[in-house]
């Protein structure tokens, strides 16, 4: 049975193999970007002798709003978060039924990690994303998503699963690589992506994470033109665009900026293999003319991600993504 883009709506339901042995449904979240249609693909190949159930949430925003509908409207003892950027291997099924027999405490147990390859944003090799989820319904019904998922959160993982950790459910981390994430990402996704990373390392409520500062660290040191001349050029730029925003726009970078010059260890530098790490300032170039050919594209988008995040320019929540910033300074790099 292989559904079809066309067939997608929210809450379009469907079944592969035998209904009588289902235990997961695979939660389809998606705004509908290019990347759907490798997702569907992936989910059309999957081995049927396994059963499972799909369930599409899609163009519900914020994401945290998109995330809670997974708990609500779960009839399975499992499920799995699947967005969009991510890319299933045809035993899925099988590798997350066997993980979930082998368990002791498997009633302790609300969430099941699996690793992804991602070539941009993982470590190691093949460079790895510990993103794929695969929840305990039956405790999952207890906990809502922040705040009943009605506001725009940055990292609605972490603020999810802080109470239910707190109650003495455990997280099972797995090694098992079962899918690719991002795998066919545009810039614009990339881009995106810095924004979320950036928001989530300026939210007090969520402890900084040394593997997200080096997911910023790594575009900012991809090339030797310098780090710190190219935020004011830039901040520069992103002014003139919008001539209302904040004019202590530069006085709001010193937090993020803070984050990023902390201390994080030599290994894990080195995962990222982030080397010559500079110390970042935004030192204003004189006016010194620059080739933006010359300058790495993931570097230029990481800091229009971070100006858009400081800014208020970014949600997590596909209604309020920063298309304008992101178009305005593409043009600016393809003239």
């Amino acid at each position: 049975m292989s559904i079809l883009i066309n067939d997608l709506y929210d809450g379009k339901e469907w079944i592969y193999g035998n209904p009588d042995d289902i235990q997961i449904t695979i939660f389809l979240i998606t705004i509908q970007s290019h990347q759907l249609k490798f997702t569907l693909e992936s989910i059309n190949k999957l081995d049927p002798n396994y059963p499972f159930l799909v369930n599409v949430i899609m163009n519900v925003s914020p994401a945290n709003r998109a995330y809670n509908q997974m708990r609500k409207r779960c009839k399975t003892p499992y499920f799995i978060q699947l967005d969009e950027d991510m890319e299933l291997r045809e035993d899925t099924i099988q590798i997350c039924m066997n993980q979930i027999e082998k368990s002791s405490q498997a009633h302790k147990i609300f969430l099941h990690t699996f690793k992804l390859i991602d070539t941009e944003l993982g470590v190691g090799n093949p460079p790895i994303i510990d993103c794929l989820k695969l929840y305990n319904n039956e405790i999952m019904q207890k906990y809502p998503t922040y705040n009943n998922g009605e506001t725009a959160v940055s990292s609605v993982d972490y603020l999810w699963h802080c109470p239910i950790l707190n109650d003495g459910y455990r997280i099972n981390p797995t090694n098992l690589i079962i899918g690719d994430h991002g795998k066919h990402r545009s810039n614009y996704d990339l881009f995106l992506r810095y924004c979320k990373i950036t928001k989530s390392l300026l939210d007090p409520k969520i402890k900084t994470n040394s593997g997200h500062i080096c997911k910023l660290l790594d575009p900012l040191h991809s090339d030797d033109y310098s780090i710190s001349e190219l935020f004011w050029i830039i901040l520069d730029e992103f002014q003139k665009m919008v001539p209302e925003l904040d004019s202590n726009l530069e006085e709001q970078l010193s937090p993020i900026i803070s984050i990023l010059n902390s201390y994080v260890k030599s290994m894990t530098l080195r995962m990222y293999n982030i080397k010559n790490r500079q110390n970042i300032a935004v030192i204003n170039p004189n006016n010194r003319q620059i080739l933006w050919a010359q300058i790495s594209l993931k570097k230029i988008l990481c800091i229009v991600a971070i100006l858009c995040a400081i800014s208020n320019n970014y949600e997590y929540s596909y209604d309020k993504y920063p298309i304008k910033f992101y178009e305005y300074f593409m043009r600016i790099v393809q003239t």
